[in-house]
């Protein structure tokens, strides 16, 4: 499979060596073919894990990943009930054998709000569709995270800004 690279790879990267990364988003944006791009071009070993798959589940549960895996992919996990201190435990205890990428819908935005056993231990990431500009090779300036710098809007012609 020929995946395309996305506009968050850059960002996310140094990200895992840290933490562990979610990314969240839309149905059918490319946050599961995103993570394999990352798996594939990024690392020699990883394991792709699907809660909807019952024997990815099983797998899960019982804590079975590849041996030699550097990248664990978990998509859908956040089905699982107690999806969060299991991530907690793997984290925590394989911090230094492998990283941990996770995928899933948009809820997974609203589950990482509340009292959060996972607090300082990930990265959140929202993958959007295709823009036009990603789609023809444009990269965009801003940066996830980053300050946005708008001194430069008060030299602009009123009729130019932005509506407030």
């Amino acid at each position: 499979m020929d995946l395309k690279k996305r506009y968050l790879v850059d960002d996310i990267l140094p990200d895992l060596d840290e933490k562990m990364v979610f990314i969240g988003g839309a149905r059918q944006v490319g946050k599961t073919s995103m993570a394999q791009y990352i798996a594939e071009n990024h690392y020699k070993s990883s394991d792709y894990l699907n809660w909807d798959v019952r024997e990815d589940r099983r797998n899960i549960l019982q804590s079975r990943f590849k041996g030699d895996a550097q990248l664990i992919l978990f998509d859908e996990i956040h089905k699982y009930k107690d999806w969060k201190n299991y991530l907690k435990g793997q984290f925590d205890k394989h911090r230094g054998e492998f990283k941990i990428l996770v995928t899933g819908s948009v809820r997974l935005d609203i589950y990482r709000r509340g009292g959060d056993s996972l607090m300082g231990r990930y990265f959140y990431y929202r993958l959007h569709p295709f823009s036009v500009a990603e789609s023809l090779g444009k990269r965009n300036h801003l940066k996830p995270r980053h300050e946005i710098d708008i001194a430069d809007a008060q030299h602009l012609k009123p009729s130019r800004r932005w509506p407030c």
